[in-house]
């Protein structure tokens, strides 16, 4: 076979497609990884933006030995105060309620990505091939199956897209996909504030779109990460710029104090896409590059480890069967397994989005009645609380 053959290859050396081949290495499957960018700009390239880690993903991360060597640079989640505007708190998630620890963690982006780069680059079951990008699939003979890239081919098994939103992989693959542009803006960027938070997240909602405030460790300051959307109209207006600060000391409020700084402010249109198809022929996709979802309840990420983990797993049972890596039969299997979740997120956060944006007074008496009934049923709040800790999706 030619020296260009893997089994499993993965585009994308982003959070999930580095998860998703420590997973593979993990059962002793040898894969090999693609990324466009340089292995040292993957290293130095910087992200402002802070990960919501769920507890399932937390336990994904402990297994595979990640979570010890991000050296407790990681903020706990202990409460979530849910509020309608600037009114008293209608919702507080607190994870003493339940046994399972704290109900997420916020994490840099930058610290885990080169965490898990550098764990990468070490597998002997895993090669690297930087600065390499596809530029076209062949794969209507799957046991001939190959990829081209600028400067040579490579033979696979099994193609794992995880290049993002914006994925070649998936476009070369012909996947066709569901879009609806939200027309918000998130602005994202870090505060520091006078008081402690205590690992306290808040997400206010208003007419114009939601405010999430999430803690962030830091032993010097007392700072906090903001996801704050905005209406694209509003977002784009001349005297909201000019006013930014002033606009959101308003929705802020003073939640932890005086507001004291705030970072570089970094602006990200919204929309959602999920792919009709999870997987075509002997190419399957993960992540962002199979679905995006609104930030609002921050578990599009979490959404993507699931697709890697159970997608590992399947792999893995494909192989200890002594089969293929791509079989038809237990990719179906898989297709199963991941429509319900991501079915279920895509539609939940897309319509809490929904109802929560825009004004009128159906949908205000709605949001006042159902975030009452909400908070008055302990049964509904833990199982809230157990879903978006991803452990009523996931086996850890």
């Amino acid at each position: 076979m030619t020296k260009n053959y893997h089994e499993v290859i993965v585009c994308g050396a982003g959070m999930i497609g580095l998860t998703f081949a420590l997973l593979m290495a993990e059962k002793k499957i040898r894969v090999c990884i693609i990324d466009k960018n340089d292995k040292k700009l993957l290293f130095t390239q910087q992200d402002n933006r802070t990960t919501a880690i769920s507890q399932g993903s937390y336990r994904i991360y402990r297994k595979l030995g990640i979570w010890k060597k991000l050296r407790n640079e990681f903020q706990p989640i202990n409460q979530i105060f849910v509020s309608e505007g600037l009114g008293s708190y209608d919702i507080n998630f607190d994870h003493k309620n339940l046994e399972e620890g704290p109900l997420g963690f916020i994490v840099d982006n930058n610290l885990i990505k080169r965490t898990l780069l550098s764990e990468v680059l070490k597998s002997k079951y895993i090669s690297f091939k930087h600065c390499t990008e596809v530029s076209n699939i062949h794969n209507e003979d799957i046991d001939n199956s190959f990829i081209e890239t600028k400067n040579f081919k490579l033979y696979f098994k099994m193609l794992v897209a995880a290049d993002g939103r914006f994925s070649k992989t998936r476009y070369h693959a012909n996947i066709k996909y569901y879009f609806h542009d939200y027309r918000q803006t998130a602005f994202v960027f870090n505060i520091s504030h006078s008081k402690k938070h205590h690992g306290v997240a808040l997400e206010r909602f208003f007419p114009t779109g939601p405010l999430a405030i999430l803690p962030v460790k830091n032993l010097k300051i007392n700072q906090s990460s903001i996801v704050w959307t905005v209406d694209s109209g509003v977002a784009n207006d001349d005297t909201f710029k000019k006013n930014f600060r002033k606009e959101f000391e308003k929705k802020y409020d003073n939640f932890f104090g005086k507001l004291i700084s705030h970072s570089k402010v970094k602006e990200y249109p919204l929309n959602v896409f999920s792919c009709y198809d999870i997987f075509k022929k002997n190419v399957v996709l993960i992540g962002d590059a199979c679905q995006a979802i609104h930030p609002i309840a921050g578990q599009g990420f979490n959404l993507g480890l699931r697709d890697a983990l159970i997608l590992a797993k399947t792999l893995g049972k494909s192989m200890e069967l002594g089969l293929e890596p791509f079989n038809l039969n237990l990719m179906k299997s898989y297709e199963n397994m991941r429509k319900i979740d991501k079915t279920l997120l895509v539609n939940s956060t897309h319509n809490l989005n929904s109802l929560f944006s825009g004004s009128g007074r159906f949908k205000s008496i709605f949001r006042k009645v159902g975030l009452r009934i909400f908070s008055q049923s302990t049964f509904l709040k833990n199982q809230s609380m157990l879903f978006a800790m991803g452990l009523r999706n996931l086996e850890a």
